[in-house]
């Protein structure tokens, strides 16, 4: 009998570890029990060439190679534009440029698709630098699965564009309802087209870069330094949390906004033990964004920082709170692997496999299948 190939590298697993415990009556078979399991914020322990210093070097890899990936992007877009009669080679122009890239009209593709793609290369940054220091299998920063459970996302994806399709109509309808008026100034065709192409292409891709980096490696950095305990984990979600919203220049209800959706995000992501359900609302909540900026039906094109306001907090968080409710019921009837079986470093072997009660016959023995664990 073959031992399979193992996500944390080079460790060996016996053939047939020792079973300790039962799991819960609903429990996927296999699935780790008790404290024992690493969450998703403690995976790069269970790595083999686990040290506090790798996981720095990381970090730095990784922003050096988001800095690198995205000069091709600004070059190639840049000459583009000039070519396209968009831009002056002045200072003025150049900073003429650069501002609209900031601003995010919807209504100019190609401005659009630059600002989309510097942001989405953050993914290739991250695996890159996890591989550059030997952080492998790089897969880890996607869940305690070692790799995205794309079973798992789709399911997230179904439920995430229902949510924000609520959320964006009852912004809409309450908006009408409060006596603001909609003036649209809708896009023409040839433009509303590519301008839609380029939202549901690369959108996915930003935002799901946005979860990498800051629910990602920047979550299981701060998670693998500091201690196993609970004030950990405030910081955490904290210090990412922190970081995304400043990330973003809005006015204070926009802010306000944008935290409540990090925090739903963060919960989420340690809750499932893994990025995809963020993913799936994050993706679903810009891509929505977007298409009705790229429409012309808000009456401007381009995202704006201020027009926040307490009833889209509430908003945001009564669907953010409705998203994460029902994720946890999907997780519960799916029997989701929400930690690694893999111990943190310093152990040479996973958790024991929970096997059947005595008086039922046992299956053949087989070499600790299921590690880690595909979603259902």
């Amino acid at each position: 009998m073959s031992v399979p190939v193992l996500p944390p590298g080079d460790r060996p697993l016996p053939a047939f570890p020792e079973p300790t415990r039962k799991v819960r009556s609903g429990a996927a078979a296999g699935a780790p029990v008790g404290d024992a399991a690493t969450p998703y914020e403690r995976l790069p322990r269970t790595l083999a060439r686990w040290s506090w210093w790798r996981m720095l070097l990381a970090l730095v890899a990784a922003g050096g190679l988001f800095v690198a990936l995205q000069t091709p992007v600004f070059g190639v877009g840049l000459m583009l534009s000039v070519l396209r009669g968009d831009v002056q080679l002045t200072d003025a122009g150049l900073f003429d440029w650069l501002n609209r890239l900031v601003t995010l009209d919807a209504a100019r593709p190609l401005d659009l698709a630059i600002t989309l793609l510097s942001l989405g290369v953050i993914i290739p940054s991250v695996y890159l630098g996890l591989r550059i220091v030997g952080f492998v299998p790089t897969g880890h920063v996607a869940s305690v699965a070692y790799r995205l459970r794309w079973g798992w996302l789709r399911r997230c994806a179904l439920v995430a564009g229902a949510t924000i399709v609520v959320s964006l109509g009852g912004s809409l309808l309450l908006s009408l309802a409060f006596g603001e008026e909609l003036t649209p100034a809708w896009t023409p065709w040839p433009t509303l087209v590519a301008s839609v192409l380029v939202v549901v292409l690369l959108v996915p891709f930003q935002a799901a870069a946005e979860e990498y980096a800051f629910r990602g490696l920047l979550v299981q950095a701060l998670g693998s330094w500091l201690p196993r305990r609970w004030w950990s984990r405030v910081l955490v979600v904290v210090i990412p949390t922190a970081l995304f919203v400043a990330g973003h220049v809005y006015d204070p209800w926009g802010l306000a906004d944008v935290g409540t959706f990090a925090l739903a995000a963060m919960w989420l992501t340690l809750r499932t033990g893994g990025l995809e359900a963020a993913i799936a609302l994050h993706v679903a909540n810009n891509v929505g964004i977007f298409l009705m900026l790229a429409s012309g039906v808000l009456g401007s094109t381009a995202q704006s920082d201020e027009g926040g306001s307490l009833t889209g907090v509430l908003i945001t968080a009564i669907t953010s709170f409705l998203y994460c409710w029902v994720v946890e019921v999907l997780a519960n009837r799916t029997g989701l692997q929400r930690r690694s079986p893999w111990p943190e470093h310093g152990a040479t072997m996973p958790l024991p496999v929970p096997v059947p009660p005595p008086y039922v016959a046992a299956p053949a023995p087989v070499a600790a299948a299921g590690y880690p664990m595909r979603d259902r």
